[in-house]
């Protein structure tokens, strides 16, 4: 005759349904299970293992990325809240996609440490966190601040900004007060982007060549604007645009090149700009790395032959940033 269970055996297959087979030590004694039955179960080689402390997934295979941040919650205890790559993810955000670890935000009073793939932050600062799939996760401005803040890779932490912005999920002042609130250690990479985004800038490529003309101290661009014609029918909307001298930069992308639908886009805009009066300097990522003095002098001198000619006949739409 089988063995009778020594625990309620629908209550614990109910609580493996809704969380994702994710459970704590405490829930496995609460439906009656003895430690020393899922000891053995969470043994090497066994058909359980250990998440982190206390938390144990109920098969042997590799947890999903939504069982670690399960597991990362139960371990953190009640009114903890993911933060950062974890929580961007859950946002539907791609630029902090691939991180090892799962940033969690937990009650400064409760003693939590970073263990495993979990990072732990005490804070008297929780947010007021929304639940998807079941997982509290952090406002969007507060996630791209927590995660930027433990970065080193400016580029990337200008990925995360931008995204976020252009993508709608948070805007510049939701950022700008995140950053006010925050801790100061780390906050210097986050601010240099979030300054960059105000002012018009909208991917890394334009954050290299905006970095490069204040360097050069060349006059100041307004960054991706919308250009109209005298009828107020829009023409273009270049990375940069220099109103006073009717010269445009355009940042060619390899991503955009590798596009034949996109490249013909690409012609028709230069055209229509170049139809009107615009003189159009196009550049390359590689070049503004790598012949920046170049890129630098083509640029000074499409400014003086633009401020000698006749304005363009296009004019700036609205919402001009100056750099």
């Amino acid at each position: 005759m089988p063995r009778r269970a020594e625990y309620d055996v629908p209550a614990l297959e109910a609580l493996l349904r809704a969380q994702d087979a994710v459970v704590t030590h405490r829930q496995l004694r609460e439906v009656g299970m003895a430690s020393g039955t899922w000891g053995h179960r969470t043994r090497p080689g066994g058909p359980w293992q250990r998440l982190l402390p206390g938390v144990v997934l109920a098969h042997g295979g590799t947890p999903t990325s939504t069982q670690r941040a399960r597991a990362a919650v139960l371990y953190g205890g009640a009114g903890s809240v993911l933060t950062g790559a974890e929580a961007l993810r859950r946002s539907g955000l791609r630029a902090a996609a691939g991180a090892p670890e799962v940033e969690l935000l937990v009650p400064h009073a409760r003693r939590r440490k970073s263990v495993g793939f979990v990072v732990v932050e005490r804070t008297v600062r929780l947010p007021r966190a929304r639940e998807v799939d079941g997982v509290p996760v952090a406002p969007v401005a507060r996630a791209v601040i927590d995660r930027c803040r433990r970065l080193d890779d400016l580029d990337l932490v200008r990925q995360i900004v931008s995204e976020a912005v252009q993508r709608s999920r948070c805007d510049e002042a939701q950022l700008a007060r995140e950053l006010r609130q925050a801790q100061r250690r780390g906050t210097l990479r986050p601010r240099a982007a979030l300054a960059e985004v105000a002012a018009g800038v909208r991917s890394v490529a334009e954050a290299r060549a905006r970095r490069l003309l204040l360097a050069a101290q060349l006059p100041a661009a307004s960054w991706n604007v919308d250009l109209v014609d005298e009828a107020g029918r829009f023409v273009a909307r270049p990375d940069a645009y220099w109103p006073q001298c009717g010269v445009a930069l355009e940042v060619d992308s390899r991503e955009w090149h590798l596009s034949p639908a996109r490249w013909q886009a690409d012609q028709r805009r230069r055209r229509a700009l170049a139809s009107l009066g615009v003189l159009v300097l196009p550049v390359t990522p590689q070049q503004l790395r790598d012949d920046a003095a170049s890129v630098v002098e083509q640029l000074r001198s499409a400014l003086a032959v633009g401020a000698g000619r006749p304005a363009p006949a296009v004019r700036v739409s609205s919402g001009t940033r100056a750099s």
